[in-house]
């Protein structure tokens, strides 16, 4: 793999971060300056992360510019939910700060690197309908923020219940992280090298995103988590190789599917997902009713958040709507203009073919009339050398010569008109001058 300077820099200062976060966390003791160079390391990678893969923005090779726009908008979003962190540390000195900033940033940024993978980069017919596809992005992110507003919300607004709140955000992230992981293992089962190798290399950053995140909620439910220990390094190993895996894109290039409609299925499935999210939202709030020892106030809270949700998913599914009917339209006013077309061309067609037809006709019309005239040409000249023949009958035998040489002149100009360029005549008669 051939490196750009740039990226040889910012995989360099990468490695450079991730070794000495390694001998401190060896050698530092708990404290306040550690806990803020812990927060500090994920904000560094991600940030040479997001600037190796800008360095891929300028590929002029399919759907790859906006894919790896998304993958940096994903990593951007990852580094202000760290930045948030970074905040939050500091600001626990002399306050309590919530969490819901940072955790919701965190679960949006996975969201845009799902977006980002369901764009099939590694296709060449891939890109088609992407107006759609930013409404299935929506509805999916805000599906994504109704699910962590009702299992996790009600324990960080009016109270601070963090021993249901993590369980649940925890349980949340495990989940997205899972779903991003079985749909790379789907893309690295079906491409070959090097889109494989990409694609396997993405799964095991996320492989240990959540198994670092697993790590990390045992350690703070034990009381044994600080930041800058040895508990960060999954996160940050993988958070390391977003650096050399976005170094990867100049190696990267859009391929033929295998199967055809490959494009055709995948937006098929993706507004397939987008609605089964939409219609997931009341079951999981009927299931709400039921469950036991959930206070009142958490329940309304859950009610109200669902009842809001249905009506912003719904204003976007009736956009949607809106949108594939005028595609519809479009379509239907195409394939009509398609059909009048087809049928003035098959008019055109049979007119021609009737016009070739003719003209076989006239040619051979004008063959079958050659023939017969030049007989009566030469007949009439056998007469006209008869030394006995009348003068009267030499003369109608010269008329019949005159009016033979005007049908042929007929039959030449026939045959000349059928044939793009004038063709000499079959036969020349020349007009002997009468005794």
């Amino acid at each position: 793999m051939k490196l750009h300077l740039p990226q040889k820099i910012y995989l360099s200062l990468a490695i450079l971060v991730f070794v000495v976060h390694l001998v401190v966390a060896a050698l530092a003791k708990p404290s306040f300056l550690l806990t803020i160079y812990g927060d500090a390391n994920p904000c560094l990678l991600l940030l040479l992360g997001i600037l190796a893969a800008r360095e891929n923005f300028r590929s002029s090779l399919g759907i790859l510019p906006l894919f790896w726009k998304l993958f940096s908008g994903g990593l951007a979003i990852m580094l202000s939910s760290q930045i948030y962190w970074f905040y939050f540390d500091w600001r626990m000195l002399i306050s309590k700060p919530s969490p819901i900033p940072g955790d919701s940033l965190y679960l949006l940024a996975n969201v845009f690197f799902l977006s980002a993978l369901a764009l099939r980069p590694h296709s060449s017919s891939a890109g088609r309908d992407l107006r759609i596809r930013s409404l299935d992005f929506l509805l999916l992110s805000l599906w994504w923020f109704s699910l962590y507003g009702y299992f996790c919300l009600p324990w960080q607004v009016g109270r601070q219940d963090f021993s249901h709140y993590n369980p649940a955000y925890y349980t949340l992230a495990l989940i997205q992280h899972l779903v991003i992981i079985a749909a790379l293992a789907v893309l690295c089962r079906r491409n070959a090298s090097p889109w494989r190798g990409f694609y396997f290399q993405l799964m095991v950053v996320f492989v240990l995103i959540a198994g670092g995140d697993l790590l990390l909620s045992v350690a703070i439910d034990t009381g044994r988590y600080f930041a800058g220990s040895f508990y960060d390094t999954p996160f940050l190993l993988a958070v390391f190789m977003f650096t050399p895996i976005a170094a990867l894109g100049p190696s990267l290039s859009p391929r033929g599917d295998r199967r055809p409609n490959r494009e055709l299925t995948q937006s098929v499935w993706t507004a397939r997902f987008a609605m089964l999210a939409i219609l997931s939202l009341p079951v999981i709030a009927l299931l709400g009713l039921y469950e036991k020892n959930v206070q009142p106030d958490v329940a309304l809270f859950r009610l109200r958040l669902v009842f809001g949700a249905m009506f912003l998913l719904g204003a976007f599914v009736y956009l949607k709507l809106n949108l594939l009917a005028r595609e519809l339209s479009h379509l239907v006013r195409l394939t009509r203009d398609s059909i009048e077309n087809l049928k003035a061309v098959q008019q055109q067609v049979s007119h021609s073919e009737k016009l070739v037809a003719l003209g076989r006709l006239a040619a051979g019309a004008a063959h079958e009339i050659s023939n017969p005239l030049t007989a009566i040409f030469g007949y009439s000249e056998l007469l006209t050398d008869i030394p006995s023949l009348a003068p009267e009958d030499r003369g109608n035998a010269q008329l019949i010569q005159q009016q033979v040489h005007h049908a042929q002149a007929a039959v030449i100009s026939l045959r000349n008109s059928l044939r793009q360029n004038p063709a000499p005549p079959a036969f020349v008669i020349d007009k002997k001058p009468s005794s």
